[in-house]
């Protein structure tokens, strides 16, 4: 029984090195099926975006000739409602639309009197001295979007279109104030700023603007601007749909 022994010690030893040489083969042939494999599908380009948010816009002082009035704003940013809808050109950029709304404060004071001049006689409702009043703002426009991605990425945006103040009254006693159309002006904004995808159709964006309007001329006095700037912060939750062809 003791000769048996080292006979068996070979059989073994050629047993252990074939499994090893074929484990060594298995990992041989799966590691390059591996590296080979097909990456992950990435989900489709979204076709269209729709987003909204709040923005709090910070306006200053606007000439009205229809009111004879100087309107401030004051510092504090004034609350307004925008949502938008864009359709995607490539994975980066959109043109759309964007619709804003809100209804904000303001002072309404009126015109100096030029020296010996009798004030002309109103045509429509005016504040004889200072008020506080309330008015609706509207924005409509077209809207350019560079700036996408996954995780953070910068964004420029470029928009044109018309900004609205309608149904102005006192805020007290609501007596209306102005033209019962409003007024409507021609506006251009410029922004840039950063966002987040939280996936492929669904980003979080936050966004400092800066704006122009050209006001009415039409009762001004001589030597006051019709042009006022606006500088607006956004923050906005986007989702995609829609794939894109």
């Amino acid at each position: 029984m003791r000769e048996s022994q080292p006979a068996c010690r070979p059989v073994r030893a050629h047993r252990l090195a074939a499994i090893a040489l074929m484990l060594c083969g298995l990992s041989a042939s799966t590691l390059p099926a591996q590296i080979r494999g097909r990456p992950a599908r990435r989900a489709p380009d979204a076709g269209w975006w729709l987003s909204g948010g709040a923005a709090a816009v910070v306006l200053n002082t606007i000439a009205d000739g229809a009111t004879r009035s100087t309107w401030t704003f004051g510092t504090d940013p004034r609350w307004q409602m925008r949502g938008t809808l864009e359709k995607a050109l490539d994975e980066a950029t959109t043109i759309g639309v964007s619709a804003g709304y809100g209804v904000i404060d303001l002072t309404l004071v009126p015109f100096a009197a030029a020296a010996g001049a009798a004030p002309p006689a109103p045509t429509v409702a005016i504040c004889d001295t200072t008020c506080a009043a309330q008015t609706q703002l509207w924005s409509l426009m077209g809207q350019f979007r560079s700036g996408g991605g996954a995780g953070f990425y910068t964004l420029f945006e470029a928009a044109g279109g018309v900004t609205a103040f309608r149904g102005m009254q006192q805020r007290d006693s609501g007596t209306p104030l102005g033209p019962d159309k409003g007024q409507v002006d021609l506006t251009g904004t410029l922004g840039a700023g950063f966002a987040y995808g939280l996936s492929s159709s669904l980003h979080v964006s936050l966004v400092q603007e800066f704006g122009m309007g050209w006001h009415a001329t039409a009762d001004l006095p001589d030597g006051v601007g019709r042009t006022w700037r606006a500088r607006t912060t956004r923050a906005s939750l986007r989702l995609g749909f829609g794939a894109r062809r």
